[in-house]
């Protein structure tokens, strides 16, 4: 009897252990539409885990809130807070993740118009939600956490779909809004490798996506908006300096992305590169979080960025 409550107790250190490791160097997707995600969110996990993660964001940008269209002539400061929740599961034998997050914030500024000149607005609410899955299309077999634990960790590439909802604040009257009152579809192959010869220390992750948009019937001072395919690269390369203490270094490119409003183009496609630099820490074997900062490093569109972002992860 005290053997089996000694081996008992034993396993269940075991998996505590399991759950810091794991939480040490993996953070979940939080995506805030076309900000992007932030290091570490497409590593691997075991199957059944939950996470429940909350995403604050501060932007100074030339961009609309939804950080999808460039608008040269506009000033715009953007608070943003996402709450997401994750799951991962098994599809056969591959490594699938589903997720949903719900956007809230403010975004306040000028744009300059014509007729009208410059317009001042503010607002405040709710964003478009944002639904997603993945599925592993290599080296990313669906493992128990015994097994994950067990298991060496090779190149990964996954399969995203996901897609934003019209449902946030939208008023055709408004310069600035919150929702973008179209539908738009993500594509994304996300790869994650991981480096160096200590297990989960080190990794480069590697996502190109395109966004894909649906017309917005109600434009601010139009009948009609259209928007050509946006293409982003993402792509982070981190490193625990200790076993719960972690760095990344972060880039990202977009290019595309012009609209086209009553049949006239706005000239106002994107092609800039942004970097940044990230930091993380697992407080214990359930939360973690990072905090980061970014900006444009060089464009060809007279954009500009500004961004300090953070984030908290529960996992059970």
């Amino acid at each position: 009897m005290a053997s089996r409550v000694f081996n008992s107790c034993l396993m269940q250190a075991a998996q505590l252990g399991c759950l810091l490791f794991f939480s040490c160097y993996a953070l979940f997707p939080g995506n805030v539409q076309a900000q992007g995600d932030g290091p570490r969110v497409f590593l691997p996990a075991p199957v059944g885990t939950n996470a429940l993660s909350v995403t604050w964001m501060d932007l100074a940008s030339n961009m609309n809130f939804a950080g999808s269209i460039l608008i040269p002539e506009a000033d715009v400061t953007s608070t943003i807070v996402a709450i997401n929740y994750n799951r991962y599961f098994a599809i056969g034998n591959r490594l699938a993740e589903i997720w949903a997050t719900g956007i809230a914030g403010n975004v306040d500024g000028t744009v300059r118009t014509t007729p009208l000149g410059i317009l001042s607005s503010e607002v405040s609410g709710i964003a478009d939600p944002y639904l997603a899955i993945r599925v592993g299309l290599s080296g990313a077999p669906a493992l128990d956490l015994a097994a994950f634990m067990k298991t060496p960790q090779n190149v990964q590439v996954f399969a995203l779909a996901g897609i934003s909802l019209p449902l946030g604040e939208y008023k055709q009257s408004r310069a600035l809004n919150l929702g973008t009152n179209r539908w738009s579809l993500r594509l994304g192959l996300p790869i994650a490798i991981p480096l160096g010869s200590k297990p989960g220390a080190t990794w480069l992750e590697i996502h190109p996506n395109m966004y894909l948009y649906g017309d917005n019937d109600a434009p601010f001072m139009a009948s009609k908006r259209s928007q050509k395919v946006l293409y982003v690269v993402e792509s982070h390369l981190s490193h625990n300096f200790t076993p719960k203490f972690w760095a990344s270094i972060d880039m990202r490119y977009q290019h595309g992305g012009e609209t086209t409003t009553d049949g006239v183009k706005d000239n106002n496609s994107v092609g800039r590169l942004g970097g940044g630099v990230s930091a993380g820490y697992a407080f214990n074997r359930s939360w973690s979080g990072f905090f980061g900062y970014g900006q444009v490093i060089s464009e060809t569109d007279n954009s500009f960025l500004d961004m300090w972002r953070a984030r908290l992860v529960f996992i059970y």
